[in-house]
């Protein structure tokens, strides 16, 4: 097996997630399939992948395998589906009299900051990392930003300074020990701040004759 180097700059010292396991293991069980792997080497491997704590842990499970590289060559992208440590999130988002997004799977930092003049943000958490707490300002004059933070991430929403202007938290995450949580502060001018959980998918598809496939 592949001792690859850890290249993510000390990520993979992070603790791993379930997610992170099984995407993992479906990577594995997919070269199995094509008989990259026996059925021995699956076992040993799973085994190992669902007593991993950490990302370091768990690269070397995949590093030989073509699937592994395909999901770390997309991981710049922060695919869904990638195996590995997140990417390392900005600092800053701006977008002034434009649209900037930040997705995939990245690492937040402790401290960011957003600002929206005459343009929108989004950042969306759901398959960020956050082994911390982290602390979002926001600045927004004649804007949106919007945060799409799933149910196991609390929000906190500072009051901050709003002038004609909205400030809405939807999020359903609660504060227990263990939970990641957000803050958010800063100013809103003319302007909207909307915390909301990811959106249902809509697993039907409906054909012009209003039918469902």
């Amino acid at each position: 097996m592949s001792n690859a180097p850890w290249s993510a700059g000390g990520s993979g010292d992070l603790r791993a997630s379930d997610s992170d396991r099984d995407r993992t293991a479906e990577v594995l069980r997919d070269a199995a399939a094509a008989g990259r792997l026996d059925l021995t080497e699956l076992e040993t491997r799973l085994e190992q992948t669902f007593n991993a704590k950490t990302y370091a842990e768990l690269v070397p499970l995949t590093a030989d395998l073509p699937e592994a590289a395909g999901a770390g060559r997309a991981g710049t992208s922060g695919a869904v589906g990638d195996v590995g440590a997140p990417r390392q999130g900005p600092h800053e988002v701006n977008a002034l009299l434009s649209e900037q997004k930040v997705a995939g799977r990245w690492l937040a930092p402790r401290q960011m900051t957003a600002r929206s003049i005459l343009g929108s943000v989004t950042i969306d958490f759901t398959d960020a990392a956050l082994p911390h707490e982290v602390v979002l300002d926001v600045q927004i004059g004649l804007g949106q930003i919007t945060l799409i933070v799933p149910d196991d991430i609390a929000v906190d929403m500072d009051a901050g300074t709003t002038v004609l202007a909205s400030k809405d938290n939807k999020t359903r995450g609660t504060h227990a020990p263990g939970t990641p949580v957000i803050r958010v502060r800063g100013t809103v001018i003319l302007g909207e701040l909307v915390a909301r959980p990811p959106r249902r998918r809509n697993w039907f598809k409906w054909g012009k004759d209003g039918s469902t496939s």
